[in-house]
């Protein structure tokens, strides 16, 4: 890896999405590498366990909030390097865990964080379409899909939520700022373009793109619906809706915070 890349900006981008950069804490409550996700019987194991850590009514819901989880901690971070820093950025699976500090307080969030040891980054080329279609097919088909057909499987859940829930995590990152510059925004809205609607589904390992109907398309671009579609079961957890989510009403979602 590019030393000086490494130690700026992959390091800002790390510490905004909470990443451990090394090995997971020893001493933590739970501990599980990535790679062991791919493994049906061993995520259904973890899933259970987060179930009750968590305090989520279900399966359903545990796997569900993982699955959110898991968008912010691993799959942002990565668009944010592919659009914004021009990297080929993906971890080991086999070096990177999910872990669960012991919290030091009861308001410290029981969800797991993210520690990489094993990570692999290249600046994009002049062939940064063909590039670009490799890093999604390594980062979703071969990697993320896999896990969320186990948490399909086993919560049971449908793997349109699962999908909505990666959407809601990466959507926001392509409201730019209005500074944004004018090649920031194109690649941007390129990048976006791609991951939603050019893609076919054979890079997600799908029959079709997971990501399109979540997005809208008014001219000139695309973007992230205000609205989700699915619900991701957020209110059995705390009580209360999320500002996004379909089963309230307009007049109710406007007194949400």
């Amino acid at each position: 890896m590019d030393r000086n890349w490494s130690e700026t900006l992959w390091q800002k981008t790390a510490k905004k999405h909470s990443i451990l950069l090394g090995e997971p804490p020893a001493d933590g409550v739970r501990t599980v590498a990535l790679s062991e996700l791919h493994e049906e019987a061993a995520c259904h194991e973890y899933v259970s366990w987060l179930q009750g850590y968590i305090g989520a009514p279900d399966m359903k819901v545990a796997a569900s909030m993982l699955a959110k989880r898991i968008g912010y901690l691993w799959t942002a971070p990565l668009v944010t390097a592919l659009t914004f820093h021009n990297r080929q950025v993906s971890f080991s699976l086999e070096d990177s865990f999910l872990y669960h500090p012991k919290p030091a307080s009861e308001d410290e969030t029981r969800f797991p964080f993210l520690a990489v040891n094993g990570l692999r980054s290249e600046a994009l080329t002049a062939n940064r379409e063909m590039e670009r279609k490799q890093w999604a097919e390594e980062i979703f088909a071969q990697q993320l899909t896999p896990v969320l057909k186990n948490l399909s499987a086993i919560a049971p859940l449908p793997m349109s939520i699962l999908w909505e829930n990666i959407m809601v995590r990466i959507g926001p990152l392509y409201k730019l700022q209005a500074e944004a510059s004018i090649e920031t925004s194109r690649q941007a809205q390129s990048d976006f373009a791609y991951l939603t609607q050019a893609a076919p589904g054979e890079v997600f390992d799908q029959r079709k793109n997971p990501f399109t109907r979540f997005t809208t398309y008014p001219e000139p671009i695309s973007t992230a619906r205000n609205e989700r579609i699915t619900c991701c079961f957020y209110y059995q957890m705390s009580g209360e809706y999320c500002g996004k989510c379909p089963k309230i009403d307009t007049e109710n979602k406007s007194q949400l915070k």
